[in-house]
């Protein structure tokens, strides 16, 4: 038996976010500000996080149940991708790219013409510093490839292991069969994609999501499986914002998901932006929202962390407005059909859901935030791609995931004689069992194509990054601000 501590669990938590951005200050930015960045990030989880992870909660899980658990996520990582141990989404390509580039090139790493990576790079800083560190003793680029790869595997593995304990502690699950029930939840959680895609009449493909042309939002599954380097960070984030019930930490905890998942980052904006009107403003808190807010993590972290941050991110092209930036309507044409499937998008992607955890969370604000939000997400689009909605709906997804694990353990009960499941918990059973059909579609699909292809590591790293990749590069480097003022 182990006994799994909620403060050593926030603490590791914030760790995991932090690590990386210090060794971005270290790597890519000039000394003096390097300096002035890590003794801030130093000071603020010495002196605040330690200091305000004081739970006493405790889950005690015997050794085979937590080795069962951290098995079933690392073959699950395995299954995506992670470690290039099996098939991968076509995603991977520039991915697969951008890793290799950060281990190989010298830093800031750059390109023709002045053009240098301006990208969410976060998740891959840790397993890049040890294939860097692999570089200097001589061992040969194909070794440090692969040993670099697993090391983003087992990186991966412990972010969603994190994830998922930071869950457990917040739905208060404590018995060994519950906390497996709600692993398999987490793994399968998606909207009921089938459904719509039957609605439409649509064919069906090996990535259901894809069922509206206009409108999409992405399983657990698919996010692990197509946007790790954005999803990890953005699960581990949210969690982090609704595990406290104030907003102390809630700016720092944000600023540091700049590096990792920008579109996200609006998600958990509108999670605190609904956590601030219920548990400060309707409760007539006003004097103790600005105290709670104006707290030194919060201040150092918007002034001294996010200016270095933003210049490094919003040197991209694409961030920046090259490819677009204002909001617009994406209902697709202004039909009776167009707006119809647009309700139809927004029922089965969490209507459904929303509608059978209403009853035990009138009073919760995530209930709400998730009620207004993604609708909005849906209906519009940031640029001239769906990439705000299908990134900006994961914290809310994920949140969305939480009241249902939360819903369906209420409603399940494990005895000596057997099961037992409440008329209402069938329904949720029921949801998820339809839900269920876009990850394993994603499952099979890796399935499908090492069968087809007799290989089972079916990888692509033949995609390299140059001037022209504009999702990925900056131009100018040495006239951008971050070039100019903060950059090596």
């Amino acid at each position: 038996m182990i006994n799994i501590k909620k403060k050593n669990v926030l603490n590791l938590s914030a760790l995991y976010l932090e690590i990386p951005i210090i060794l971005f200050l270290v790597l890519w930015c000039r000394w003096f500000i390097a300096l002035i960045g890590i003794a801030t990030i130093l000071f603020i989880h010495l002196k605040y996080i330690k200091q305000k992870s004081h739970s006493e909660a405790i889950i005690k899980i015997p050794y085979k149940y937590l080795i069962i658990i951290a098995a079933i996520i690392i073959l699950w990582c395995i299954l995506g991708g992670q470690g290039n141990l099996y098939y991968q989404s076509s995603d991977w390509g520039a991915r697969n790219a951008i890793f290799k580039d950060m281990i190989f090139k010298d830093i800031p790493i750059t390109y023709g013409n002045d053009t240098f990576l301006s990208y969410y790079i976060g998740h891959w800083i840790v397993p890049m510093t040890f294939g860097k560190l692999l570089c200097l003793i001589g061992i040969s680029q194909n070794i440090v490839w692969s040993i670099s790869n697993i090391i983003l595997l087992l990186w991966t593995s412990l972010g969603i292991l994190l994830t998922f304990s930071l869950m457990i502690f917040h739905i208060n699950i404590t018995q060994n069969k519950y906390i497996l029930l709600a692993l398999i939840i987490f793994i399968f959680f998606s909207g009921l994609d089938v459904i719509g895609l039957l609605i439409r009449n649509t064919d069906f493909s090996t990535h259901l999501e894809t069922w509206n042309i206009y409108y999409q939002f992405s399983s657990q599954t698919t996010q692990l499986f197509w946007v790790f380097n954005q999803a990890i960070p953005a699960w581990l984030g949210t969690i982090l914002f609704i595990s406290f019930n104030d907003i102390k930490l809630d700016a720092y905890f944000g600023i540091l998901l700049i590096l990792f998942c920008p579109l996200p980052l609006f998600g958990c904006f509108v999670i605190v932006v609904f956590k601030i009107l219920f548990n400060y403003l309707l409760k007539k808190k006003t004097h103790v929202l600005i105290k709670d807010l104006l707290t030194i993590p919060n201040i150092l972290g918007i002034f001294i962390l996010a200016p270095i941050l933003l210049t490094y991110i919003f040197s991209n092209t694409r961030s920046s407005g090259g490819q677009g930036m204002l909001f617009n309507l994406n209902i697709g044409g202004s039909s009776w059909y167009d707006w119809f499937m647009l309700v139809v998008f927004i029922l089965v992607e969490c209507g459904v859901y929303l509608f059978l955890v209403y009853k035990n969370n009138k009073k919760n604000y995530l209930f709400y935030a998730i009620a207004v939000a993604l609708p909005f997400i849906a209906a519009f689009r940031f640029g001239t791609t769906n990439d705000f909605e299908m990134r900006a709906s994961i914290p809310l997804l994920f949140c969305l995931m939480v009241l249902v694990i939360k819903e369906m353990i209420f409603h399940f009960q494990f005895k000596d004689k057997g099961v037992f499941i409440s008329k209402k918990g069938l329904l949720i059973l029921g949801c998820l069992s339809v839900g269920m059909f876009t990850p394993l579609t994603e499952l099979y699909r890796g399935y499908h194509e090492v069968r087809n292809n007799h290989q089972i590591n079916l990888t692509i790293e033949n995609i390299q990054l140059d001037e022209n990749s504009i999702n990925f590069v900056a131009p100018n480097y040495s006239n951008t601000t971050f070039g100019k003022y903060i950059g090596k």
